[in-house]
């Protein structure tokens, strides 16, 4: 009996697959949790774990490579796993959190589903005052796999900014501290052994990598230390000698600053320079594609406009070459194997395909489908996301992603832009539910990498310096305008719709100008910029001189803050407004939905809030995503069409 139906017959309720009107599907069509999700090898290749929906919420089943039968070995009803690893053969780390409060948990559990046992409990959010004061943040960083019953973990538990390295016993979660801190790092280096090597530190406004001087503990020397604004250069991978590696890094070998970083060879005992590796002109370079048997890096992967990959060993340059003819129309890559490299795991997707499984037996040299993510998605009934790029009023070149509904001619439609989160972020391609379920309903939607998007150069990203409402959301208003000067978009029926930083360029969009937008749809966005500095979970520490730099410094500049703050310009929103914020949201604090409320209010703004009280930074539960899009649904059928 093949994987797929053996799975779906043991673990999963399946929603109808039964052919539904492409005029309309159901919102469940798109926003259902995935059948599943992330499969993994176990280390010796004779297991596979991955997360399936069971009855709503997310959790974890494991399978038989040989005889195929399939477990399901937790039950969780009331959160969802949203990851895991595999810790040994026999053992299995999931993480959790509670109703969004990103201090997540660790469990670890046998494959058969018994002897669960949390080794870090999931923490509800602690706010106070609409700040999140105590984000506890345990993070595994390795894998000791010559210490079986051990693992390597990050914990902010002493300092919340800082974390020291702890091993920690994934019988019983005890730890023992291995490296205390020596103040400023905020990131791990590790070598193929699982051993401390570097750091990546963050001192007020200086950056850099520090590696462990002769291997001694405590005894750190600067590799690099710069302001952060002058140029990058971090670690990008290391090789098995321990002493050599890879820097991404927007510095030539002689010193001289180029705009886009690239991949260089770098020795980081001697801190000199290698051979380049790889660059692109587009865009910052690149995503190594590291080989854990090798103990080095094979390729790399990118993303100008779609991404690719770029294989330099030629044995698995010839395995992906085979996979690619096999999938010719899907992005194909590897996303796990097994210690020996005898079973791989690959992901193929594109913008109208949610993630299809398949397994790749090196050693019989056999490739067969394993499962869908979202099997009742017909991608014939959905909706090609197309890259696009324009300049701005400026002269800067930007780019972005169209998604035009399947089946329209692409003319004079209702038109939704999508500013992205973060804002140190990026756009990119592949199937995303929420343009599909736009599409579906009529509206075009367009997305840009406005200034300040990572991944562009090193100016694009100073560019939108102190920049919120100004240039930045002048490139959204841009963005708008290409797509009514390209005949695409109705001028009399724009709608703008964000998350995050998003839900922000929402805000500041029908303030700044209000005139542009028949509707805006804020979710969980930032409506007064100091609130954002005064409500920051301790952990934010280390980067909050940085972003006095970067948005403004709200204790010697709170007017020019205040300025660009749309909750002071409530006044001015002359279109209706819908709202949707998690009361347990440590990034965006509860209160810039209820100063905005206020200041709407009075304004006499037409507008709705929602808020959850089981929810964070973005609805995770099934059902209350149903609420939310059910709700954007009417709102844009109400002012859009």
């Amino acid at each position: 009996m093949k994987l797929k139906f053996l799975l779906l017959t043991i673990l999963v309720t399946v929603v109808s697959t039964q052919r539904v009107s492409a005029e309309e599907l159901p919102l469940e069509y798109f926003f259902k949790n995935p059948e599943f999700a992330g499969f993994q090898v176990s280390p010796n290749g004779k297991e596979l774990a991955a997360m399936v929906n069971l009855n709503g919420r997310m959790n974890l089943a494991v399978m038989d490579i040989e005889t195929r039968k399939a477990r399901a070995i937790t039950g969780e009803k009331k959160q969802d796993v949203s990851g895991f690893m595999w810790a040994t053969n026999e053992r299995i780390l999931f993480f959790m959190d509670k109703d969004g409060s990103e201090s997540f948990g660790i469990v670890a559990v046998k494959t058969d589903g018994s002897r669960s046992k949390v080794l870090v409990e999931p923490l509800a959010s602690v706010i106070a005052s609409g700040r999140a004061s105590e984000l506890r943040i345990v993070r595994v960083i390795d894998i000791l796999e010559n210490e079986p019953d051990w693992v390597l973990v990050s914990s902010n538990e002493r300092r919340a900014a800082y974390p020291d390295v702890f091993r920690m016993n994934i019988m019983n979660g005890k730890t023992q501290l291995i490296q205390r801190n020596p103040g400023n790092v905020t990131n791990w280096f590790t070598d193929w052994d699982g051993k401390v090597v570097g750091a990546v530190f963050q001192d007020d406004l200086k950056v850099g990598f520090k590696i462990l001087k002769d291997g001694q503990e405590d005894q750190w020397e600067d590799v690099t230390s710069t302001r952060f604004d002058a140029h990058s250069f971090m670690p990008a991978g290391i090789k098995g000698d321990g002493t050599t590696g890879y820097v991404s890094s927007n510095l030539t070998p002689d010193g001289k600053p180029r705009d886009k970083a690239a991949i260089y060879e770098y020795n980081f005992q001697t801190r000199t320079f290698g051979d380049l590796v790889y660059e692109r002109d587009e865009v910052d370079c690149c995503a190594l594609i590291q080989n854990k048997k090798m103990r080095d890096m094979i390729g790399v992967a990118y993303m100008v406009g779609k991404p690719e990959q770029v294989y330099f060993d030629p044995t698995w340059k010839a395995r992906m070459d085979a996979i690619d003819r096999a999938l010719p129309d899907t992005y194909n890559a590897f996303t796990s194997l097994d210690d020996a490299e005898t079973i791989g795991i690959v992901a193929a997707s594109n913008s109208t395909q949610p993630t299809k499984y398949y397994l790749f037996d090196f050693v019989n040299k056999k490739f067969e489908h394993l499962a869908d993510s979202r099997p009742w998605v017909d991608a014939s009934k959905m909706s090609e996301m197309k890259p696009y790029s324009f300049e701005a009023r400026d002269g800067r070149l930007l780019h972005g992603y169209v998604t035009i509904p399947h089946g329209s001619d692409g003319k004079n439609l209702p038109l939704v832009v999508n500013p992205h989160g973060g804002p140190w972020a990026r756009d990119g391609w592949g199937y995303n539910a929420e343009h599909q379920f736009l599409a579906n309903r009529g509206y075009a939607v367009i997305q840009v990498n406005f200034r300040g998007s990572t991944g562009f150069g090193m100016d694009h990203m100073q560019s939108s310096w102190k920049q919120w409402g100004q240039a930045m959301q002048n490139d959204v208003t841009d963005a708008v305008q290409w797509a009514i000067d390209q005949g695409i978009a109705d001028a009399d029926r724009v709608c703008i719709y964000g998350a995050s930083y998003g839900g922000y360029a929402t805000m500041a969009g029908l303030t700044f100008p209000p005139e542009l937008y028949t509707c805006g749809i804020n979710y969980v966005g930032v409506t007064d910029i100091p609130l954002l500095f005064k409500t920051a979970p301790d952990s934010w520490a280390a980067g909050q001189e940085q972003m006095k730099i970067m948005v403004g410094d709200p204790d010697t500049e709170e007017e020019f803050l205040e300025q660009w703050s749309p909750v002071h310009h409530a006044d001015k929103i002359q279109a209706p407004v819908f709202m949707a914020y998690g009361k347990q949201d440590p990034r965006v604090s509860i209160k810039h939905a209820t100063v905005m409320e206020k200041a709407m209010k009075k304004a006499g703004v037409d507008y709705e809030l929602m808020v959850k009280r089981d929810e964070g930074h973005g609805f995770r539960k099934e059902e209350n995503r149903y609420d939310f899009y059910g709700k954007v649904d009417s709102f844009l059928a109400e002012h859009l069409k």
